[in-house]
């Protein structure tokens, strides 16, 4: 098979492209190195199943060029920041939905078998209603989260108009090695990590009892390698989360006994586009692609930890 995969030098990307080498199929990276590093991609610098392609989702003619020849599509390039969606709107619309659009539209030319795209459950917005299911209410409250869900759309469209099999993965909070705590928009268990083994305090915006839905990376690979097993002719969507709430405050706890020693931590005002509480109804997925979190939370943070 060959497998194509936007932001391949990414954090999920990365390890997609590491999980389908390893099953000996061709992979092609296509990344402009804005976030991702070739560092990410250390694990296959010798493997001749692999290539890597230096471009944008914005530039269409030299996208689709890639694009041709590939049976799979992993859609991950992104502009991952809610604040930088909140800052600039319109740049992160080009990059988000108008990449996604591109990336679609060259499937389509060159009858690629599936379109696997990573959603995101900021589609839901701070709407009350928990857990998550993929028929709950959907209110974005950034234009992060309202460009996801416009990618999704233009999902579920181009598998009705013109018969691509597309799928639809809204990741909750993916945790694991490769994700760069230095960049603003990292997650806050790969900032923590770094922090504390540097001996520096952790900053939390809010109380601390905000919760959120953490999944490891490699779990987050098996939803995607199963999403593209599935023999399917239409359009899906699928929550992809551990399932279990786990407030900042007890991820602190756990990462205290991780390390067998004392945080600091620092409190500060929320901020603006967050959200106080995301847990995942991740029983579709289990249901319908057999998903079973190989993981814990605590499991993930300590094979991470000695990632570090």
């Amino acid at each position: 098979m060959k497998v194509f995969i936007t932001g391949g030098a990414g954090f999920i990307g990365s390890h997609i492209a590491e999980e389908y080498l390893l099953k000996d199929h061709n992979v092609t990276v296509y990344d402009n190195f804005s976030t991702g590093k070739m560092d990410n991609l250390q694990f296959a610098t010798t493997n001749d199943r692999l290539k890597i392609t230096e471009g944008d989702i914005r530039d269409y003619p030299l996208l689709e060029q890639a694009i041709a020849g590939h049976d799979l599509i992993f859609h991950q390039a992104a502009i991952a920041s809610v604040q930088q969606s909140i800052d600039n709107p319109r740049a992160t619309f080009e990059v988000n939905a108008g990449g996604t659009l591109n990336v679609l539209e060259s499937a389509r030319k060159h009858k690629a078998k599936k379109v696997i795209f990573a959603c995101s459950a900021a589609i839901f917005g701070d709407h009350p209603e928990l857990p998550k299911s993929e028929v709950s209410p959907v209110k974005p409250i950034s234009p992060y989260g309202a460009d996801k869900y416009i990618s999704e759309t233009y999902l579920r469209l181009y598998s009705e108009l013109y018969g691509i099999p597309t799928v639809a993965l809204r990741y909750f909070n993916v945790f694991g090695p490769r994700q760069d705590p230095s960049s603003p928009y990292s997650g806050v268990i790969s900032i923590f990590t770094t922090r504390i083994k540097a001996n520096q305090p952790v900053t939390v915006f809010g109380d601390g009892d905000q919760y959120r839905d953490f999944i490891f990376v490699k779990d987050v690979v098996q939803a995607n390698m199963l999403a593209a097993e599935k023999n399917s002719t239409g359009f899906e969507n699928y929550n992809v989360g551990y399932g279990k709430a786990t407030s900042l405050n007890d991820l602190l706890e756990m990462l205290k006994q991780i390390y067998d020693k004392e945080i600091s931590v620092k409190y500060d005002k929320p901020r603006q586009g967050d959200i106080r509480e995301s847990v995942s109804n991740n029983r579709k997925l289990s249901d319908e692609l057999g998903f079973l979190p190989r993981f814990t939370v605590k499991e993930g943070l300590e094979e991470l930890t000695r990632s570090l």
